[in-house]
């Protein structure tokens, strides 16, 4: 693990892990929300997930900024606080597949500045970076040295990551799905059976779209879902289906408290 750039204060440059997500299809919900009631309802959903999500936390270090489509996350370079990065990012991207919305980003390590009124730095930079230019689908993926970082800590860590090809590894989203069997249910053990439906219905949906981008980015996730989700005591896998009906329960999110105020 990196050491960190010596200074003082709580809003110091300093050595920090970023990561810098996208919210996928955010101008098409927006344009569709200034047409139909509905859709208004769905982005204001949407936009309260951003904010209920995620939680600072001065003890690690941890903050979070938004505006519009764009997510900010900072912490301190150290491996509980790159394990709360992991956590924000598995969790908003697993609200948001609730209201169809794919996260796209990325994490690097490096100098930040990161205050409610300002961001900057390299790290920052970097993680725009990755997003905008590598990552593609719909993935948070890690920078070099946050790899690095991983391997050489506790090998549980890896189990936060899947593989996209030669030296691509991203944030393993769907970890909870893979694990999750659907018979005999553990007492106390969320059910995440109409969350997995939803997700497929959706999924299903763009598969049948003839819009070349939504449909590349759709089966990158039918692939991702199929190859780590997919199996007889879990859930089926998703396939392009015009007669799959949307789930009318409720979604399953997870909200974190705001842990401390960074001023």
């Amino acid at each position: 693990m990196a050491v960190q750039i010596p200074a003082t204060g709580e809003n110091e440059y300093k050595e920090r892990y970023v990561a810098f997500l996208d919210l996928l299809g955010f101008k098409v919900l927006v344009d569709a929300a200034e047409r139909v009631a509905q859709e208004q309802e769905r982005l204001k959903e949407v936009l309260e997930l951003l904010s209920q999500t995620l939680c600072n936390n001065s003890r690690l270090g941890s903050r979070f900024s938004y505006f519009s489509d764009c997510i900010i996350i900072s912490a301190d370079a150290t491996p509980e606080a790159l394990f709360d990065i992991f956590h924000s990012v598995e969790t908003l991207t697993r609200n948001l597949l609730q209201f169809d919305v794919f996260v796209r980003g990325g994490i690097a390590r490096g100098g930040a500045f990161h205050s409610t009124q300002f961001v900057y730095g390299t790290a920052v930079s970097r993680a725009v970076i990755i997003e905008k230019e590598k990552a593609v689908d719909p993935l948070t993926l890690l920078s070099s040295e946050v790899y690095a970082d991983v391997k050489a800590l506790d090998p549980q860590f890896l189990r936060w990551l899947e593989s996209d090809g030669p030296d691509r590894f991203f944030v393993h989203y769907l970890m909870d799905y893979a694990g999750y069997h659907k018979t005999p249910p553990l007492p106390g053990k969320v059910s995440l059976d109409v969350d997995a439906e939803r997700i497929a219905f959706f999924i299903s949906r763009r598969l049948l779209c003839n819009s070349d981008r939504v449909l590349e980015k759709a089966k990158w996730f039918q692939d991702y879902w199929n190859r780590t989700v997919a199996r007889q005591d879990g859930f089926a896998e998703i396939k392009a289906n015009p007669l799959l009906a949307e789930p009318t329960g409720p979604q399953t999110t997870i909200v974190r408290r705001l842990l401390a105020p960074i001023r």
